[in-house]
């Protein structure tokens, strides 16, 4: 009988502490943009945030677009996306890439690739007028 009283005292401890642990939750972000005169452009994007559960999402969001002198303009856009349940050794990486070429007579290719955990899961691309 004086086991149960001591039992009941740990199992209070353990849920309120993590209770108190559970409310910690993060996020920080970074934006950086550089243009230039001839219409080029950059911009990254960084970003991560754990939740309350402990899960850590990180993302890193790439934009660039190039435009030549006859007006061909291409954009690329690399995101690459982190996930990290803890504790978990469940880890998935997902990286994503998109290109757009604009020719100057209206003709646009387009591709986009999907990877998670190094598989290709869609890749795709279009070219139309």
């Amino acid at each position: 009988m004086r086991k149960l009283p001591l039992l009941l005292v740990t199992a209070s401890a353990m849920a309120f502490s993590t209770v108190a642990y559970a409310a910690d939750e993060k996020y920080e972000s970074k934006v950086s943009v550089d243009k230039k005169d001839n219409g080029d452009y950059k911009a990254t994007t960084k970003t991560s945030h754990t939740d309350t559960a402990g899960t850590k999402t990180t993302s890193d969001s790439k934009v660039k677009i190039d435009v030549d002198k006859d007006g061909t303009i291409d954009k690329t856009t690399k995101t690459e996306e982190t996930t990290d349940p803890k504790g978990l050794m469940n880890k998935t990486k997902t990286k994503i890439k998109d290109e757009e070429k604009t020719h100057t007579d209206g003709t646009v290719e387009t591709s986009h690739k999907k990877t998670v955990d190094g598989k290709t899961v869609e890749d795709t691309s279009t070219n139309t007028k």
